[in-house]
C-alpha cells in the first residue's frame, strides 16, 4: 500500500521538522571545537576560524590539521559552511607553506577562504576554480567602487570596513551581484582594518600579521601642541572603542541586502559564542518569518552580560566620537546591579541596593571571586532581585554609593554551556526518505537517493498484519544525529514480519553512505598549477634614484627656490590639491613631475565630492596618480584620463604575487613595498620579481602613518563634534596623543575629517642607501608631514650629498622600523 508523505505528516507531524530557507546567512567565529559547536547548535548558517597559521588572530586557539578535518566534518553533516581565515600579509618566503596550506583546506572540503593578500588571491582564484574567495576586512574595502573592483580580480564575497553606514552599505548591496558581510557583533578596530602600523612601529607585532599587541586599548593623554594643555576628556582610554551590538538594529540591517551578519569573537569562549549566536539567530529568524522582536531589550542584556565594552550602535548607525568611545575601561564593564550602601568590617559584609538581578555563582566588578551567599533579612537565598537590599560575604571595604557591575552571568553561562553538550542536536537537517518493504524481497530504504538494503529477504507475517507507524517510528529514531527523516514514499506489504534489528541496521547504513557521499570531495576538487609566472615585458620608466611625498605643497618651496638637487628626482608625491596646477607647473620648469597623491580612503558619497574639486584642475595633471584605495584606479582613469599609477605602501605589499599583480591589472608604473619587511625579505622579494617593468619604491624617511580612523579624537573636545566640517578648535590647533611612556604621536584631519596617527619616532634609512640600492630596490622615497620647506630641502639635500659625493649623515641610533627586525 501506497502512502502520501502529506498523510503520514498528519499522523507523525513531531517527526517532521521544518527547515529554514536561509535567506541571510549568521557566521559566527570560533577559537576551539567547543566554540564550533557553540555556534551551529545555536543557529549559526556558517563559521570561520583560523588554522594553525596565517591567520589574523595569531594569538585564538585556532585549530590544528586534524581539528580542521574533525571541525568540518561536524559543520559540514549539519548544513554549515566553513570559512577559513588566511588573512595575514605573506612573505615572499611563506608563499610555498600557505600552498601546501590551502592546498589541504581545499581537499578538505573547506567552503571559503578570508584572505586579505591580493598576490596570493590571484594564485588561489586559478589554483581553486570552485572554491569562494572572501576579502577579508583586512584588505579595506569602504565603497562601491572598491567592492566592484575586487568583484573585477575574483572574489565571491567581500567583508566590508567597519566604518560604513547601513545607507552606504545598502547603495553597496544595491549596484554588486557578490556577497556582502558585515560586522554586527563584537570588538571595534579603531584604525581602518588592514591600515595600522601602531603595534608593528611600537614592537614587532603586526596587526598585519594577526599579532597586533592592541595599543589602542592603552591610555593616552590629549594635549593641544599649540599650548602644551592637556585637555580633560574624562578618562584615560581614548583610542579604545566600544563593542558594537546590533540587537535593536538587525532590521534595518538586514533591509540593506546584505547575504551575512558577522560576529567577532574568535578568541572568546564558546558561551560567549552560544548567547550572542541565539539571541542574533532569533531577531533574524524573526525578520524572515514577519515577526517583530518585542524582547529587544531582554536580549540586549543577555548580550551586556556575557561581555562588553559598553555598547555602541556603531559606525552602522553612524555615530561617532564619545558614541564610539569607552573612555572608562578597556576590558569587560558587565551589567550595573545596584551600589553599595556600607560594609560590616566585624562580620565582613557588603550591604548592596539592587537594581537588577543578582544571583550566586556570579561575578561582580569589586574583587574576590564570584558571589556566595546572599542574604537578605538574616536569611539565605540564592539570588536577589531589583529594589532588595542584600548582604554578600566580603573582605574588604568598599566605599559607599560604589556602583556594583555583574560581570558574569553563572545561569547566563550555564545555559549556554547546556546548548552544546555532547549529544545535543538543536540543529536538525530534515532528510527525504522513502522505504519499501515486500515479502521474499530484501527491504530497500532510499535516503536522499542513496539507496541501502538489507542483509536479508523479509519474511511474511504469521498472523497479524503489519503496523506501518511502528515501522516508520522506528525508521525515525535519529536521536544522536543531527538528521530528522521525511518521508516521501512509503510501500510496505500489509503482511510483512519486520525485526526491529534490520529497521536498525537500514538506518545505521543509510546515514553511514550519506555521510561519507557529504564528505567525499575528491572528485569535486580540482587542483591547478600556480607556477605560471610571468611578468609583463615593456619597457622600464627610469623615475629617478629619490622621490618624496609631502602633506603641504607650501613644503616644496624652498626646493623651488633651490632646484640644483634635481637630477636625482623625477617625481614628487603631494596629497594637497591646494593649488596643484601652480606647483605642477612650476616643477614643471624644472623638470620634476608632480603627482597628486589620492587620500588613503574614498567613501561612497566622496567620490563625487573629490571630483568636484579635482575637475577644476587641468587633466594633464592626473596622467599619473599615486593610489592607496581598490576603487580610485578606476575613478581616475573614467574621470580624468590617468594612464599610470604609483601603488603606494598601504596596500601592504609583502611578495612578487603583489608586485605583479598590481603591475598587471592596475597599470601600475612605481610601487612602493611594505613597511613590515626587513632586508632580507625585501631581497627574496625583488630576487623572484627580477622581470618586472614596474620601479619598486621604499620609503626610507618619515613619521609612519600609524592609524588610519574614522575616529576623530579632537572630537572629545566637545559633546557635538560635526564630522561635516572641522570646528574652529580643531582648525586652529595642532593634537598629539601623548602615552603612558611619554611617545608622542602627532595628529593629522584629511578633508573629510579622518584622522591619521602618525608614529612618534622619525624612520631613518639614508646611511642605508646604497645597501638598499644592493637589494634591487628602484627608488628611494621620503615621506614629510609635518617639517617646515628648509627642514623638507636640508634632509632632501643630504641625501642627494651623499649619493654625489659620500658624505657622511650626521646623526647616531635613529629608528631603522622593521629593515633589521621583521614583524612576527
Amino acid at each position: 500500500m501506497w502512502y502520501n508523505k502529506h498523510i503520514f505528516t498528519h499522523f507523525y507531524k513531531d517527526i517532521i521538522f521544518i527547515v529554514r530557507d536561509f535567506m541571510f546567512e549568521l557566521l559566527s567565529p570560533a577559537g576551539s571545537m567547543e566554540s564550533l559547536k557553540a555556534g551551529i547548535q545555536n543557529g549559526a548558517d556558517a563559521i570561520y576560524l583560523g588554522g594553525s597559521s596565517f591567520g589574523a588572530r595569531a594569538s585564538a586557539t585556532n585549530f590544528d590539521n586534524d581539528e580542521l578535518i574533525e571541525a568540518v566534518k561536524y559543520a559540514k553533516l549539519r548544513n554549515v559552511n566553513i570559512f577559513v581565515t588566511v588573512n595575514t600579509s605573506i612573505k615572499e618566503t611563506e608563499v610555498e607553506e600557505l600552498i601546501s596550506y590551502t592546498d589541504f583546506l581545499y581537499k578538505i572540503g573547506v567552503d571559503a577562504i578570508i584572505l586579505s593578500d591580493i598576490g596570493v588571491a590571484e594564485v588561489l582564484r586559478k589554483r581553486y576554480p570552485n572554491m569562494e574567495l572572501h576579502a577579508s576586512t583586512q584588505i579595506s574595502a569602504h565603497s562601491l567602487n572598491d567592492v566592484l573592483e575586487l568583484k573585477k580580480v575574483g572574489f565571491n564575497r567581500v567583508v566590508l570596513a567597519r566604518e560604513l553606514s547601513i545607507e552606504e552599505i545598502k547603495e553597496i548591496c544595491d549596484n554588486v551581484d557578490i556577497d556582502i558581510e558585515v560586522f554586527i557583533h563584537g570588538a571595534i578596530c579603531i584604525s581602518y582594518s588592514g591600515q595600522c602600523l601602531m603595534s608593528s612601529m611600537l614592537g614587532d607585532r603586526s596587526g598585519n600579521r594577526g599579532r597586533c599587541a592592541q595599543p589602542c586599548r592603552q591610555s593616552y593623554k590629549l594635549i593641544n601642541k599649540t599650548t602644551g594643555k592637556i585637555i580633560d576628556v574624562n578618562g584615560n582610554y581614548l583610542l579604545s572603542p566600544k563593542d558594537l551590538c546590533s540587537i535593536e538594529n538587525i532590521e534595518k540591517i538586514l533591509d540593506t541586502g546584505v547575504k551575512s551578519l558577522k560576529i567577532e569573537g574568535r578568541m572568546k569562549r564558546p558561551e560567549y559564542v552560544a548567547v550572542v549566536t541565539s539571541r542574533y539567530r532569533k531577531t533574524i529568524d524573526n525578520y524572515i518569518n514577519n515577526k517583530i522582536t518585542d524582547d529587544k531589550k531582554a536580549l540586549k542584556e543577555d548580550l551586556e552580560a556575557i561581555f562588553n565594552r559598553k555598547f555602541t550602535s556603531g559606525y552602522l548607525m553612524s555615530k561617532n566620537g564619545s558614541d564610539i568611545i569607552n573612555l572608562d575601561k578597556p576590558n569587560n564593564v558587565g551589567v550595573k546591579v545596584g551600589e553599595v550602601l556600607s560594609f560590616n568590617s566585624k562580620k565582613n559584609k557588603l550591604k548592596i541596593k539592587l537594581s537588577g538581578k543578582l544571583s550566586k555563582g556570579d561575578g561582580i566588578n569589586l574583587g574576590g571571586g564570584s558571589i556566595g551567599r546572599i542574604i537578605k533579612n538574616g536569611e539565605i537565598f540564592d539570588f536577589g532581585v531589583a529594589g532588595e537590599i542584600i548582604e554578600i560575604d566580603f573582605v574588604k571595604n568598599i566605599k559607599s554609593n560604589t556602583p556594583v557591575y555583574k560581570t558574569s552571568d553563572k545561569l547566563l553561562v550555564d545555559n549556554a554551556n547546556k546548548s552544546f553538550i555532547e549529544g545535543i542536536e538543536n540543529k536538525k537537517i530534515n532528510l527525504k526518505c522513502e522505504i519499501f518493504i515486500k515479502v521474499g524481497e530484501k527491504a530497500k530504504f532510499i535516503l536522499e537517493n542513496i539507496e541501502v538494503y538489507s542483509d536479508e529477504k523479509i519474511e511474511k507475517a504469521n498472523d497479524k498484519e503489519a503496523k506501518i507507524d511502528k515501522i516508520i517510528e522506528k525508521l525515525c529514531k535519529t536521536g544522536g544525529t543531527p538528521y530528522k527523516f521525511v518521508f516521501d514514499n512509503i510501500f510496505v506489504d500489509k503482511d510483512v514480519f519486520v525485526p526491529v534489528s534490520v529497521l536498525n541496521n537500514l538506518r545505521r547504513k543509510a546515514i553511514e553512505k550519506y555521510e561519507e557521499y557529504k564528505l567525499d570531495f575528491s572528485s569535486k576538487r580540482i587542483i591547478y598549477s600556480y607556477k605560471n609566472f610571468s611578468y609583463l615585458k615593456d619597457k622600464k620608466v627610469f623615475n629617478g634614484k629619490i622621490t618624496l611625498k609631502v602633506h603641504k605643497n607650501s613644503q616644496l618651496d624652498k626646493i623651488l627656490e633651490n632646484p640644483d638637487i634635481s637630477e636625482y628626482i623625477r617625481e614628487i608625491y603631494t596629497e594637497d590639491f591646494t593649488l596643484l596646477e601652480e606647483y605642477y607647473n612650476k616643477f614643471k620648469t624644472i623638470g620634476i613631475n608632480l603627482v597628486y597623491s589620492a587620500l588613503g580612503v574614498i567613501r561612497n558619497e566622496e567620490y563625487s565630492i573629490l571630483e568636484k574639486y579635482l575637475s577644476k584642475i587641468n587633466n594633464e595633471i592626473f596622467n599619473k596618480v599615486q593610489i592607496s584605495t581598490w576603487g580610485s584606479k578606476n575613478f581616475f582613469k573614467s574621470k580624468f584620463g590617468a594612464k599610470k599609477f604609483n601603488i603606494d605602501t598601504y596596500f601592504n605589499i609583502y611578495n612578487s604575487y603583489s608586485l605583479r599583480f598590481f603591475e598587471k591589472y592596475f597599470d601600475a608604473e612605481d610601487i612602493t613595498i611594505s613597511q613590515e619587511i626587513n632586508k632580507f625579505e625585501i631581497k627574496s622579494l625583488l630576487n623572484k620579481s627580477k622581470e618586472k617593468n614596474a620601479n619598486v619604491d621604499m620609503i626610507i624617511y618619515g613619521h609612519t602613518r600609524a592609524m588610519l580612523t574614522e575616529y576623530c579624537a579632537m572630537g572629545v573636545l566637545t559633546k557635538d563634534c560635526h564630522k561635516d566640517r572641522r570646528c574652529a578648535e580643531c582648525a586652529r590647533s595642532d593634537y598629539i596623543l601623548k602615552d603612558m611612556e611619554n611617545r608622542e604621536f602627532r595628529l593629522f584631519q584629511d578633508i573629510f575629517c579622518r584622522t591619521e596617527i602618525r608614529n612618534h619616532i622619525t624612520l631613518d634609512l639614508r646611511e642605508n642607501i646604497n645597501e638598499i640600492f644592493e637589494l634591487g630596490v628602484d627608488r628611494v622615497r621620503l615621506d614629510f608631514t609635518y617639517e617646515d620647506s628648509d627642514m623638507v630641502y636640508r634632509i632632501l639635500k643630504e641625501c642627494v650629498e651623499y649619493l654625489k659625493y659620500s658624505k657622511k649623515f650626521n646623526y647616531k641610533n635613529v629608528f631603522k622600523g622593521h629593515y633589521i627586525n621583521s614583524v612576527n
